[in-house]
Order: structure tokens, then sequence, then C-alpha cells
């Protein structure tokens, strides 16, 4: 064929013009060369879809037939949705390909509109329209359901897990395994968290991926498996089930009611854990089950036993009121009412605990009811109460006359418990033995080494409510009259409430002293032992006495044995009677007398001197006569 360029061109318009009409694409196809040229023209056809056909859970299978390429290559197609792009399989207009079918997903329910278009080189043709109706759609969300609402702690509870589409349908595409996380209920007061049991029979924590089995759109438990739940805290619970990759999850949680299990424990509590003694403290006490939820279900009066506290130093037993307000001692079954689980006070009654032993360790509190008991004791650290009164004590009750002895002296509370409180430094006053033989007075040392008379305040320090003799003050003690005796105690507000008792031991031998003194006129002073003055005595007068042996604090000492001799002498006038020879057993006291007479006459001043003779030594004894 041979044709002019026009002739070609007017060829080509002829072609598109066919082409428009005829809903095909129509080709041209030109070679030139030198004095002729030739052209062919053919078409590419519009696809067919043959199938649309909607499946449960939002899909559409589509199919079309397949277009001839014109001349080489390949025809490739796209699929448009209500003119847009699809889902799935189906090829987008920006990427075409070969495949004469796909699947197109994520529809909800209702109808879709596709077309095909088959594309060559620079050409496309699309198909005639082709309608599908999608009746029920992808999985939207869950529901779930559970053999019981009210299930018991620990309790299996077969959960079943519906996926539905957005129209409420059943998703029974919705199959197979599939990752859910569960939510809604939290870890019971002592940990233990919510399970789902998996499609393999494990226990997965509420939060953890759970890999569960579902067929035609429901998930069931077979076997205890694939969704047995078991929650441990008790009350309200919201289930929810997420699975993460496709974002369904449970628009409606299912609403629980967990009830506790049986009081398997008490846990007690108290108003405070540092009560002072003597004082009142409210006690909480709840019963539990194994899981620490409150047993509601124990009720009622129930007869508890309480332990951990032991009888204060003065004999006070700690105690726990009972229901009628009535205090019943440790140890002893004890009547407290309880409600929904829990007892608390009502007024002194119900619970109120009374302890007396102060302590600086804990005291260790439990109860039981014979079945339920306390696995945790309650820790109360028991303060002592004021002062009441001062206790002393010494380092021996036989102290020896003159020699120092360690004295404590212990603030107390009215339960006999050490007041701690009691600190720093006290003006105590000491009073009960008398003076010694020869005058002297009890002594105490102060807290800086000074000694004090007893019956005048004395400064001590007390630390924690005691005060004790430190680098021989604050408390070191000297009596000295033999024999048993009493030393009380006061700081004006409290005081001793019994003396403390002691036998006074006569000390060594160490002096001569005079014994059983007489004058034949005068005065004779007062103590007349180691020293006397006899005055007044008159010229000629008599004085006449026995000699004795002596601890250093005059007090008569006993069976100091043969060979004690007394020589008495003086400067002035005359004595009879000497030496003296001292008894041998018995009180170390001469037998005889000696006597002393004053000169005849004028002013006198005589002293009279008692020495050893023979024997042991013993320090002098000396009197003065005087006209």
């Amino acid at each position: 064929m041979r044709c002019s360029r026009r002739s070609w061109l007017a060829g080509a318009l002829v072609a598109a013009a066919l082409a428009a009409i005829g809903g095909s694409a129509i080709a041209f196809f030109t070679g030139e060369g030198v004095g002729t040229a030739s052209a062919g023209v053919s078409k590419l056809s519009a696809p067919t879809i043959t199938t649309a056909t909607p499946a449960v859970g939002g899909t559409v299978a589509l199919a079309w037939s397949t277009v001839s390429a014109p001349g080489t290559g390949t025809v490739k197609y796209f699929v448009t949705r209500d003119g847009g792009d699809p889902a799935g399989t189906c090829a987008a207009p920006a990427v075409p390909t070969a495949a004469t079918s796909c699947t197109d997903s994520g529809l909800a329910p209702g109808t879709y509109t596709y077309t095909v278009t088959a594309v060559w080189r620079s050409w496309s043709v699309t198909s005639t329209v082709k309608t599908a109706k999608v009746t029920i759609g992808p999985a939207a969300y869950f529901t779930l359901a559970a053999a019981t609402a009210t299930p018991a702690v620990a309790a299996s509870n077969n959960l079943t897990i519906t996926a539905k589409d957005e129209n409420g349908s059943t998703v029974t595409t919705y199959t197979g395994l599939h990752t859910l996380t569960f939510s809604g209920a939290t870890a019971s007061p002592s940990g233990q968290s919510p399970t789902i049991v998996n499609s393999s029979n494990s226990a997965i924590a509420f939060g953890g991926n759970t890999s569960i089995n579902f067929t035609l759109g429901v998930a069931t438990v077979t076997s205890s498996r694939n969704g047995v739940m078991k929650i441990y805290r008790a009350g309200p619970a919201s289930i929810v089930a997420t699975e993460a990759s496709s974002a369904v999850t449970t628009t409606t949680p299912l609403a629980l009611t967990v009830t506790p299990g049986a009081a398997s424990k008490y846990v007690i509590a108290g108003a405070t854990t540092t009560p002072t003694a003597g004082a009142r403290n409210d006690l909480t006490i709840t019963a539990q089950d194994g899981y620490g939820n409150t047993a509601t279900a124990y009720d009622g009066p129930k007869n508890l036993v309480f332990s951990g506290a032991t009888a204060s130093p003065g004999g006070n037993q700690p105690v726990v009121s009972d229901s009628a307000g009535t205090d019943v001692a440790f140890g002893a079954a004890t009547a407290i009412e309880f409600d929904a689980g829990v007892a608390t006070p009502a007024g002194t009654a119900n619970g109120e605990m009374t302890l007396y032993r102060s302590s600086s360790t804990a005291n260790s509190i439990t109860a039981s009811d014979g079945s339920v008991n306390t696995p945790t004791a309650l820790k109360v650290t028991v303060a002592a109460a004021p002062a009441d009164k001062l206790v002393l004590s010494a380092a021996t009750t036989t102290p020896v006359a003159a020699a120092s002895t360690n004295l404590t002296t212990t603030a107390r509370d009215a339960y006999e418990n050490t007041a701690t409180g009691y600190a720093g430094a006290k003006n105590i006053t000491f009073s009960g033995p008398p003076a010694g033989p020869a005058g002297t007075l009890s002594t105490v040392v102060n807290s800086a080494g000074t000694v004090v008379n007893f019956g005048t305040p004395t400064a001590l320090n007390f630390s924690a409510g005691v005060a004790a003799v430190s680098s021989s003050k604050n408390g070191l003690m000297r009596l000295y009259m033999a024999g048993a005796t009493g030393v009380s105690a006061t700081d004006g507000t409290i005081s001793t409430a019994t003396p403390l008792a002691l036998t006074v031991a006569v000390g060594s031998a160490a002096r001569w002293a005079l014994s059983s003194v007489t004058a034949s006129a005068g005065a004779i002073g007062s103590p007349c032992l180691f020293t006397c003055a006899v005055t007044s005595l008159g010229n000629g007068g008599t004085i006449t006495a026995k000699i004795g042996v002596t601890d250093s604090a005059g007090n008569l000492v006993s069976n100091v044995g043969s060979g004690r001799v007394a020589k008495v002498t003086a400067n002035g006038g005359t004595i009879a009677g000497t030496p003296l020879t001292i008894e041998a057993a018995g009180p170390a006291l001469s037998a005889a007398t000696f006597t002393y007479t004053a000169p005849a006459n004028g002013n006198f001043s005589n002293t009279i001197t008692v020495a050893t003779s023979s024997g042991t030594s013993y320090t002098s004894a000396t009197a003065t006569a005087s006209r």
C-alpha cells in the first residue's frame, strides 16, 4: 500500500474515532522507506469482570478476562473500588500488574463498585462496572462472655471470645491462632497476677501475649485451655481483650464481681506501734483469704486468743477488751465481733489492747481462733509510762560500816518498768540510816564528786531512768552504823515506795574506844567514844569507864582473841584500874573499869589517854576532864 503522509494522518484520526465508538483502543503501526510506506491497524479490548464475590470478613474476590496485546509486550491491569484505590491483593492504578484476579479486603458491610482497567504501553481500556455487596465485615471488636459474672478468687472461669464486625455480626472467617493481651483486672493484695490459660495450656499473666485459637470467629475453652481465666483480687473487674496487630479490642468490657475466698489469716493493725505502757491502743483485725483479700463472709462473734506480749515487772498482764468491753488477759479466749471480715473497736470494747511491759525491742502481737492465725505479727514497741517512783539497789545488801558501796537509783513507772524518760540532773534526798556511833552521818557522793550527807539534796545524773555510779561519783554511798537499816530517797515529787533493806556489817578492829562512861559530877559530852569531854567535874571528882575495841566507825567488834590489853594514862589527877584486858570472845570490851580522880584543889584540865599496852596496836582514844 502506498500513501502520502497526509493520507496516514487521516487514517489515524479515523481509527481514533472508531476506538471511541467501539470501547476498544485502536493501535497504528507505521513503517517508512524510500518511495513507499506501509501501516497496520489493531485494537486493545476492554477486560470483563467475570466475578466479584463478597465473603464474610469484608472481602471481595475479583476475576476478569484476559486482554490480548495488540503487539509486543504485556498487558497489565489495575482495579478501582468506588473510584478509589482497592486493598488486599488488588493492584492500584499506580502499580498495575499482569494478574487477572485479586481479593479486596477490609471492607465494612455495604455495596461496592469495581472496575478493571487494562494497560498496554500508553493505551488503557476500562471494564464496565461490577458491583458486590458485603454483608459481614472484618473483625472490628471482641465480645467477652464468662461462665459466671461472680467468680470466686482463684477459681477457674471459662471465657468465650467472639470476633464481631462493626454491625455486630460474628466474623466466621476470624479463625486460627491470634495473639491477644488481656487487661482490666489487677494483682491481688499479696501480689498474684490474674491469668489466662492460652491454647498451649500455659497460664499467661494479664498484659502478656496470649495465644488464643478461634474457630469460625469464636474462641472457647477446650480441655481447660484456650481462655480459662483466674482472678485473685476480690471486687469489680472490667475485662478487655485486645489484638495488638489489628487493633481489634473489646469495646464493652466484661463486668465481673470477684468474691473473696474463705478466711485463712488475720492481719492486725494498731492505732500506734509505739504505745505507752498502760495506754489503750485500738486494734483493727482483718480476716483475709489466701490472697490478701478481706474475707467478707467472716462475720459475727469469734473467739480469739491473743499472744506475743508478757506481764510487766509489776505483774500487770497484757489485755484486749472483748465485744462486751471486758478486758481479757492474753492467752484467754476473747470474744471479738467481726463485720464483713473486719473487727474494729467500739468505744473501749471489741479490740482495745493495753500492754504494760516496756521494751526496747518489739512485741510481736498475734491472734488465733484455732483455725485462722496471724502469719505476720503486729510489731509493737512499748514505751515506759512517766516516772511514778524511785527504786534503790546496792552492790551489796551487807555493806561494811564506813566502806564505800555503789548505790543505783532507778526511776520506775507505775508498772515497774524503768522510766526511761526520767533523765538528766535530779536532786535526790536520801534518808534512813542513823549516824554512826561516833556521830558520823551516812553520805552519798554526787555527780560532781562531792560527798553529801543524808538528808541534804544530792545532785545525781540520770540516763534513761537510771543513776549509776561512775568513777566513784553519782551514787557512791557510805553507812556508819552497824545493823539492819533501810535507805529511802525522794526528788520531792516521787519517792521510794519501799526502802532499800540493808544489814551493815561491823568493820575490822581499828580503834580503842571508851564505853559506859560515868562521872561523879558535871556533864559528859556526846558522843563519848573516841574522844570525850567531861566538864564541871569538880575537885576530887571521878570518871569511870570500860575500854572497848571498835571498827573505824565506832561499832564494837567481837571475838578479837586473847592478848589485847589497854593502858590508861592521864596528865593530871590519878588513874586506877589500869591496864585493862579485853575479852577474847564475844564483844571486845573490858570486863573491868578504870577510874580517873581529879586533883583535890585548883582548876584543872586533864587529858586521859587510852593506848595499847600489849597485843595488836589500835588507834588511841582520849577524854578531857575539866573543872
